[in-house]
């Protein structure tokens, strides 16, 4: 065989060789040319910083792509759809790369949690990409509880993301520099005075969380309020009727008999029962208090743990239940 007739055959068996779809799964990483591959419309990412690029494609040219990307196998389109690692597709493009190190991924090719997941454990979204996602979720008629159980985060991260989109302009422009929980927090507090928050965000190009904590420490706090007192309503958290008013003649004589200036409502009588919640908070075990209510609103509660009987005021979307008992007095 003359060595033209052997050219030509190789040249016949690349081209076939490039017609062929690789091996789904396969484990191994491939070198497929960066114009048969496209970006997924339903990037989570929105926002790619330039100058980041520009160093990683630096960094691509000195060292090479030391991670691949992943991608479907071919679609409709013809072209391999990226499921993950389009900041690396993007910076191989700038950095003059024709090919780059991809796997094709088993599975559903559509699945939109795949680029989520991959983007969250690099932290690589913002907050307003993260609420985004699961707003569209939610939308779809998923709930936050399956949401946070495919993405293995809390139903706190989750709810916190839910809640930008109801955010007022004012306090969702301060996610960009400030932590969401800060953010998420003082959205509690706006909800009863608008205002004191509008103004201290006025005040804040950013905040840290404690700062903005011990603003709404100020904002709650009432002239004149004893802590330790047991308001009004506690009838209302344990669950039992209203505390019945004494009659002129109970007031006289007594409830039951009693001599006067003895009267027990019901809800102090030994007989009464008391509703007993039992919660988890970052693997802390502890009671809730229900007869309190948090000064930070009605999002969070008053929580004793049991490992050094301190109190802390905890978001209640964090908590879990753990169980609920009544306790019988003796």
């Amino acid at each position: 065989m003359s060595y033209a007739k052997k050219l030509d055959d190789v040249a016949l068996l690349l081209d076939e060789l490039e017609g062929l779809e690789p091996a789904v799964g396969s484990g191994a990483a491939l070198e497929i040319a960066l114009s048969q591959i496209e970006e997924d419309p339903g990037q989570p990412r929105r926002n790619f910083d330039q100058a980041a690029l520009e160093e990683l494609a630096a960094s691509i040219r000195e060292r090479g792509l030391l991670q691949p990307i992943g991608v479907t196998k071919k679609q409709e389109s013809g072209k391999h759809r990226i499921v993950f690692g389009a900041r690396r597709f993007r910076a191989a493009s700038l950095a003059g790369l024709r090919t780059i190190k991809a796997m094709i991924q088993a599975g559903q090719a559509d699945d939109p949690y795949d680029q989520m997941v991959e983007n969250i454990q690099r932290d690589d979204l913002s907050a307003t990409e993260i609420a985004a996602f699961i707003e569209a979720r939610l939308r779809a008629g998923e709930k936050q509880k399956d949401i946070a159980r495919r993405l293995a985060k809390s139903k706190g991260f989750v709810a916190m993301h839910a809640s930008i989109g109801q955010m007022p302009q004012v306090l969702r422009d301060k996610l960009s520099a400030s932590p969401l929980r800060a953010v998420y927090e003082l959205y509690q507090l706006w909800k009863r005075d608008a205002a004191r928050v509008e103004e201290f965000c006025a005040q804040h190009e950013s905040f840290t969380r404690p700062q903005a904590e011990a603003f709404i420490e100020a904002a709650s706090a009432k002239p004149n309020q004893n802590d330790d007192a047991e308001p009004a309503t506690e009838h209302i958290f344990r669950g039992e009727p209203p505390l019945p008013q004494p009659t002129k003649d109970e007031t006289k004589h007594g409830a039951a008999g009693l001599p006067e200036g003895e009267f027990v409502p019901a809800a102090q009588r030994k007989s009464a029962s008391e509703v007993i919640m039992r919660v988890r908070h970052e693997q802390r075990g502890g009671r809730l208090i229900l007869g309190r209510v948090s000064k930070r609103g009605s999002h969070f509660g008053i929580v004793v743990f049991d490992d050094h009987g301190d109190e802390a005021q905890v978001l209640l979307a964090e908590l879990a239940l753990v169980e609920i008992r009544m306790h019988e007095p003796l």
